[in-house]
């Protein structure tokens, strides 16, 4: 019998896990659309045959009846680090931290923005650190990954703690995305490190202080009552 996944040299593959057949297909479509090669079911269990599986990233929407969705994505995480998206048909800030705590890697709403869907699929597709020489250029700002030093308009040149240069990345992986507070701390503080929100907006002020930002034009602007969104400027 022939294997249900595609060859795995044959373009990006993914994998698409939800018990609602009718969103499961709507998303399948638009995946396609993108030019991904997609296996969709509603089985979670799926997950415990990775990395088995040639599947480069696996979205997941684990609120079946079963509650089984949920415990794929922990048995998931103790074995590998697939990127994985959790879709949330509410968007509840409680099964968002719910998400994160069990491993997900990012959590968008299912009826969401399909573009912000698809870059944050294009940003967990790539390197998460990538070569630790590169210059990342956003703007006229340079920010080099080996020694957190980052540089910009005017001849300024600060050096950013670890949590600071995180969130930047976070930033940086992420454009034009909305950011929720516990997530943007799941990126910047790391799996394991309990802290509450509102260190968040600490840890932004710091950054934007150290990015001069200007609040007629902010990079980082607030969404109030969500988040956070990185807008870089073009150059």
């Amino acid at each position: 019998m022939s294997s249900p996944f595609p060859d795995p040299a044959i373009g990006t593959h993914l994998l698409l896990l939800d018990p609602d057949s009718h969103a499961r297909l709507r998303c399948a479509a638009l995946l396609r659309a993108w030019g991904y090669r997609v296996t969709d079911s509603s089985e979670p269990a799926l997950l415990d045959r990775i990395p088995l599986l040639p599947v480069d990233l696996c979205l997941l929407d684990p609120s079946d009846a079963r509650e089984a969705g949920w415990s794929a994505l922990t048995r998931l995480r103790q074995r590998s680090r697939l990127p994985v998206i959790v879709l949330l048909q509410h968007d509840s800030t409680l099964e968002r931290v719910l998400a994160l705590e069990r491993g997900a890697d990012a959590v968008a709403p299912k009826d969401g923005e399909p573009r912000e869907l698809q870059a944050r699929i294009k940003s967990l597709l790539r390197p998460r650190e990538g070569d630790p020489t590169e210059v990342l250029m956003f703007g006229r700002f340079k920010l080099e990954p080996m020694t957190r030093r980052l540089s910009g308009p005017g001849g300024f040149c600060v050096v950013l703690s670890q949590s600071e240069y995180k969130l930047l990345r976070a930033f940086l992986e992420r454009p034009h995305s909305v950011l929720q507070r516990q997530e943007l701390l799941h990126l910047a503080r790391g799996d394991g490190v309990t802290a509450l929100e509102r260190s968040v907006d600490l840890m932004v002020s710091r950054l934007r202080q150290k990015l001069n930002d200007d609040p007629s034009s902010p990079l980082i602007r607030t969404v109030r009552g969500v988040g956070y969104l990185f807008d870089p400027p073009l150059r």
